[in-house]
């Protein structure tokens, strides 16, 4: 992504994330585990599968035990670095972080997914990280997210939305249009 294009967007982004939080009626957001009828359930199944066999390296495999912290400086640095490294394009099926990477471009799933594990690398708790499909306008989207509260994350969109980071509870409080299909991280799958 070009800087300047990044930058400005980002400029956007946080004065309408401003906007947006002053909006009455915030969402809760809390994990359940009634999505298995959803149409992405089996692929996201066959995603952790394939994660996990690749995981092979002592103390490579996700806990849900809280280790790590949330770092929202670090957070914010890893998302631009992600957004100004990894180009978007359209495509069908996801691929693996470490092909995204060495590309440099992806399907928004391709760079979410890069985001959660880069936030891993850097020591975010595997059970605070995740990816959440949503569904707007006739379409899918995918953005990665830090839920560092019991009821409510942050999202780390790739710029369709916002090139900034953003609370979940005021932007999906802001577009109604927007519909939550899936949320997933290394070892469960859940939605709100």
């Amino acid at each position: 992504m070009h800087v300047l294009k990044y930058w400005s967007g980002y400029a956007l982004s946080t004065a309408r994330g401003w906007l947006y939080a002053l909006r009455p009626g915030k969402l809760s957001f809390v994990r359940n585990d009634r999505v298995r009828n959803s149409p992405l359930y089996d692929d996201v199944c066959t995603w952790q599968k394939t994660q996990m066999e690749s995981m092979t390296f002592e103390n490579d495999r996700p806990v849900k035990a809280l280790k790590g912290t949330v770092d929202l400086a670090l957070m914010r640095r890893i998302h631009r670095r992600t957004l100004l490294e990894i180009k978007h394009e359209l495509g069908d099926l996801w691929r693996p972080s470490s092909v995204t990477l060495d590309k440099g471009r992806g399907i928004s799933l391709d760079q979410s997914i890069a985001i959660m594990h880069r936030l891993r690398d850097a020591g975010f708790p595997d059970d605070a990280l995740g990816v959440v499909s949503v569904e707007f306008a006739g379409r899918r989207h995918s953005f990665a997210i830090v839920q560092d509260t019991p009821d409510d994350f942050w999202m780390l969109d790739n710029g369709m939305f916002s090139f900034s980071p953003v609370r979940g509870s005021v932007f999906l409080s802001a577009r109604r249009d927007v519909h939550v299909l899936i949320g997933f991280n290394f070892f469960d799958v859940w939605n709100y």
